[in-house]
């Protein structure tokens, strides 16, 4: 039987292919090729973008909503968009989330009309930033694909269908642009679909992570009209699982379809000083943009006619084209691909070619390379952290970890294949790994569609190609090549590419997991692992754990941060007017003090608390008494009842900080809460688990004469609340803790920030 088997060669063969994959999954991490400035009027140019958001957000200064700058880029993008030959509106509006907070926003608003004058599609981008950067990326590279767009479809023939432009504000803040556009806008209800564009990072290449709810009829839209496609519904069904929002939410709640575009190469970068133009990529942007105005195209010549939800499986093949079936199909490929599993198991043993104790060590395999993985994996997490070479979720160079992860993900495949070859042969191997590929398939493919794919199509071409095994009774051994190593390659295909942007994605949380998705990918290989001859079968796993040790040495003596890759680390000033106190408060995402900070103001790690809701152990010192203005409450209005007492109050910051917040114990939710008339959602349990159940109500961009709050509390006892304001930005005497700040550590989403404290009681009387 052993000469009927494929030997070391065919071993190194699949290797050297699944190096070839990884490869062209590493070329294909870069974005499209730029177009000129010059490019021809109706195409995306990349160059024109990247110029038009040095025009915009050129100056670096961060523009959150509601704030002077960011009314400057408004205007910027107003003024733009009447240099295209458009009419741009801008709609102001209030708009309230479900995590108590409101705000005032200016969103800005054009629309191209079509052929048709009914059921328009939507491009959309928001313009503001967080307090902390400007937002070059994020979104201000959305916001300019949003106008290169504008541009190159006013150039285009027309269209079949209107596309309306909405560039919002307050998206950072809490998603208050959309929910204020869908709540009150008259052309909300002209939308059916939308393509939305929102960055989480830089650079690299533009994903489309989410569609809406009827995404069969969308990825076969999407597969026609985009040439270099990057998307897979594996990212999509994990996205909807992570607590994220962009304003797509808000879009798929009202009803919308359509697309949601981002990139998020360099995610150190996100929500800090360096989302800046110098570090925007102008290769990202044009990958974008070309995608966005391709599907804007074809979803505005289409019918828009979705037809009832129905959910595809999709994936692109390394950029070249899109594969997609519809989901309901999946179990039952997953069933065929068993099926045709069977058989060649059945002909197998009945040719003597593997015994059914051979298949049962098979089936031993896979499980156990997926464990060993895990276990070899939690050892290099622990030692990485340990070491202090992995002490935030994103590092400067990652690489030697991620080499060490990817080398232990090989190593267990190599392995358990030594390991268990010479009992269960290859045949043995072969069928138990494809068997529980099988079996994943198809209880992925009923339960969770948009997984499957990455065991669906190696399983169903592993029963396709194991047929060679069946039908080719003399040399078994050129049987064995085709049924082993093609489904491998494939396996590598189809999953590699999404293994690869895990760190970018979830970051070294997930070192494990991507050691064990690693060994997943290869586990393929092992029925080739022990072909080589003694004592060289044991080659490819020393080299593997090899290196993965070196590798994992190697991280612990490259720095965790640099100034292009720097530690998050935000400084605040807090007050607690009433309680006489005052501290500096550094909250550093690798829990250790720089010394120069350190130096600066003696800081001790503390557990206490100045928010009952505060998480994580900050360092804290002692600051100077500075009497700060404390937020004022004026009551207005107050009447009793049996079961409620019903308050009208007027909040106010006295010293002109941008967001305003009264917060309610657990014990005490208020009921029918409005801002300024307008209804306040009921806070949602996700927001409720960062607050330990605290339900805090108020503006993120208040204005100087404050903000009017109703609402109703249980009963006529006294209830204890929080009122506090917050602005951008320290005293003059907290200047010296931000010089302190190395510069390997920045500032991030608010940013340093002051913090006024006033305990209050709402006692009926």
């Amino acid at each position: 039987m052993s000469n009927e088997q494929p030997h070391g060669i065919a071993f190194v063969v699949a290797l050297a292919l699944y190096a070839l994959v990884i490869c062209a999954a590493a070329l294909r991490a870069h974005p499209s090729a730029i177009k000129s400035a010059d490019a021809p009027a109706e195409e995306f140019s990349g160059t024109r973008a990247k110029n038009t958001l040095l025009q915009i957000v050129g100056n670096g200064v961060p523009h959150p909503v509601g704030s002077p700058a960011d009314a400057t880029v408004r205007e910027r993008i107003v003024a733009r968009l009447t240099e295209l030959g458009y009419q741009p509106r801008v709609q102001e509006s209030f708009a309230c989330d479900e995590t108590g907070r409101c705000a005032d926003v200016k969103n800005i608003l054009a629309r191209l009309e079509g052929r048709e004058s009914v059921s328009a599609v939507m491009v959309a981008s928001h313009y503001d930033s967080v307090p902390a950067g400007p937002g070059a990326s994020d979104d201000g590279a959305g916001t300019v694909s949003a106008l290169e767009i504008a541009r190159a479809l006013k150039a285009s023939p027309q269209l079949r269908h209107p596309v309306i432009f909405l560039i919002d504000e307050g998206e950072e803040a809490g998603l208050f642009g959309a929910v204020a556009f869908v709540q009150d806008d008259p052309w909300a209800k002209d939308v059916r679909a939308v393509v939305n564009m929102d960055n989480r990072g830089t650079s690299g290449p533009a994903t489309m992570f989410e569609t809406g709810s009827a995404n069969e009829w969308l990825m076969r839209l999407y597969a026609h009209a985009v040439q270099r496609p990057d998307t897979n519904s594996l990212s999509y069904t994990v996205y909807k699982s992570l607590p994220n929002d962009t304003d797509f939410t808000v879009f798929k709640r009202a009803g919308y379809q359509g697309f949601n575009f981002a990139f998020i190469g360099d995610v150190a970068h996100y929500h800090t000083p360096l989302d800046n133009v110098a570090n925007a990529s102008a290769a990202s942007i044009q990958q974008e943009g070309e995608d966005a105005l391709a599907m804007a195209k074809a979803l505005a010549n289409s019918d828009l006619n979705f037809g009832a939800p129905a959910d595809a499986v999709y994936s692109d093949v390394l950029g070249w084209k899109t594969i997609w079936w519809r989901a309901r199909w999946t179990p039952w490929f997953a069933v065929l691909a068993l099926v045709l599993l069977a058989f060649e198991i059945v002909t197998l043993v009945r040719r003597g070619q593997m015994r059914m104790r051979e298949f049962g060590l098979g089936l031993v395999s896979w499980p156990l390379i997926l464990i060993t993985a895990g276990i070899l994996g939690w050892i290099l997490q622990i030692f990485l952290r340990a070491t202090g070479a992995m002490p935030a979720n994103w590092v400067a160079h990652p690489a030697p970890m991620l080499v060490a992860a990817w080398a232990v993900g090989f190593g267990a495949v190599g392995l358990i294949g030594v390991l268990f070859r010479g009992r269960a042969g290859f045949f043995g191997l072969w069928c138990g790994i494809w068997v529980w590929w099988g079996v994943a398939a198809l209880v992925l493919g009923i339960s969770a569609p948009g997984l499957s794919f990455i065991f669906v199509v190696p399983a169903l071409a592993a029963g396709i190609l194991g047929l060679t095994i069946v039908f080719i009774k003399r040399g078994a051994t050129s049987a064995a090549w085709i049924a082993g190593v093609i489904p491998a390659v494939i396996t590598a295909i189809v999953g590699v590419y999404a293994v690869w942007f895990l760190y970018n994605a979830l970051g070294s949380v997930f070192l494990v997991g991507i050691a064990v998705c690693v060994a997943l990918i290869a586990a393929p290989l092992a029925p080739f692992a022990g072909s080589l001859q003694a004592p060289r079968r044991w080659v490819f796993p020393r080299l593997a754990f090899a290196c993965a040790i070196i590798a994992a040495v190697a991280a612990v003596f490259v720095p965790a941060f640099s100034a292009s890759s720097p530690q998050p680390m935000n400084v605040e000033y807090q007050q607690s007017t009433g309680r006489g106190e005052s501290q500096w408060l550094v909250a550093a995402n690798s829990q250790r003090l720089p010394v120069n900070m350190d130096n600066a103001v003696r800081f001790a790690k503390t557990t206490a608390k100045f928010f009952p809701w505060d998480l994580g152990h900050p360092f804290a010192a002692e600051a100077p008494a500075l009497n700060l203005p404390a937020p004022a409450m004026t009551l207005k209005r107050v009447s009793l009842e049996s079961a409620k007492s019903d308050y009208d109050v007027l909040l106010k910051s006295n010293r002109g900080a941008p967001v305003i917040m009264l917060a309610f114990p657990p014990n005490a939710a208020p009921a029918g809460v409005k801002i300024n008339g307008h209804n306040v959602p009921e806070v949602s349990q996700r927001m409720l688990s960062y607050t330990h159940g605290w339900r805090m109500y108020g503006c993120v961009d208040t204005p100087p004469e404050g903000f009017e709050m109703t609402f109703a509390l249980p009963g006529i006892k006294p209830v204890p609340a929080i009122l506090f304001d917050e602005s951008y930005g320290l005293p003059p005497q907290g200047m010296d803790l931000q010089r302190a700040r190395p510069s390997n550590a920045t500032a991030i989403q608010s940013g340093d920030v002051t913090l006024v404290r006033r305990d209050i009681s709402f006692a009926p009387e």
